[in-house]
């Protein structure tokens, strides 16, 4: 295991996507402080920032001790082992990664799991605008995997995702999950406006009723039995879910009519419906 412990102030942002398993498996002590990072305009190695030590543990395994929220790119297409951050983490977390997992014990900056593949990030702190999202230009944010957020996030969350799952304990910003083709956005807090613009497929699910668009309509009342193994893993995973919002009943809106949509709102509406007396 690997393990990086900041050594300087960092008083302008350091681009180090070699902080990743896939950069720092299996190498030495010395190997892993020659890699390059970019601290402001200037090339400096990982050893010049950080104090690096060689342990005992998983080879792939990478561990990060303190805050490190103006280190960007950090796990960038990581593709395997683990990831731990103790502290707060910088922006584009995890970007286009297609494997294992990273964890951070404080905050996550903007873009974090931007246009990845698959694997996990679970932030529990809270996480800022663009988690999940595409890139400028870009015509496809999250494909796969999980982001898993214990506090709030921000803006735009989910834009242009097209598979993969989101999950916020907290409250969501707004344009949560607009242009979205597919993949599912779970809020258990309260979400701003514009909530799904412009999406085509895909789920959002919310406890609370946000204000909806006018180009979504309402179609049933029903319990989406299909969502029900993610929700009992959200539960598992520490989640404000109880046995009614499994066995419940939501109101689902679909849309966005404005194009063509058939992505789906699902809102928290009672519990189960009681059984009816016999006569």
């Amino acid at each position: 295991m690997i393990t990086l412990r900041p050594k300087v102030d960092f008083k302008v942002p350091v681009e180090a996507p070699c902080i990743s398993p896939d950069s720092l498996a299996g190498k030495s002590r010395a190997e892993a402080a020659k890699l390059p990072v970019l601290w402001g305009n200037r090339e400096k190695t990982l050893g010049d920032l950080f104090k690096v030590s060689a342990g005992k543990g998983a080879p792939d395994h990478v561990m990060v001790e303190g805050d490190v929220s103006v280190i960007k790119h950090i796990g960038a297409r990581m593709t395997r082992g683990k990831l731990t951050i103790k502290g707060n983490a910088g922006m584009h977390l995890g970007r286009e990664m297609d494997g294992g997992e990273i964890s951070v014990s404080g905050n996550a900056g903007d873009w974090a799991g931007a246009e990845m593949g698959g694997g996990l990030i679970h932030i529990q702190g809270s996480a800022g605008d663009l988690a999940g999202s595409a890139y400028r230009g870009s015509s496809a944010g999250m494909k796969g995997g999980a982001i898993i957020v214990d506090g709030n996030a921000g803006n735009e969350v989910g834009e242009l995702i097209k598979g993969g799952n989101i999950a916020v304990k907290g409250d969501l910003g707004s344009f949560a999950g607009a242009l979205m083709s597919g993949g599912l956005i779970a809020c258990f807090g309260r979400i701003d406006q514009r909530t799904g613009a412009g999406m085509t497929n895909g789920t959002i699910l919310t406890l609370n009723a946000p204000k909806m668009l006018p180009t979504f309509k309402f179609t049933r009342v029903y319990n989406p039995k299909l969502l029900r193994p993610r929700l009992e893993g959200l539960k598992k995973g520490g989640f404000p879910i109880k046995k009614v919002h499994i066995e419940g009943l939501y109101d689902r809106y679909e849309g966005d009519l404005a194009n063509d949509g058939k992505g789906r709102i699902i809102v928290w509406k009672s519990g189960p419906p009681k059984p009816k007396k016999s006569t």
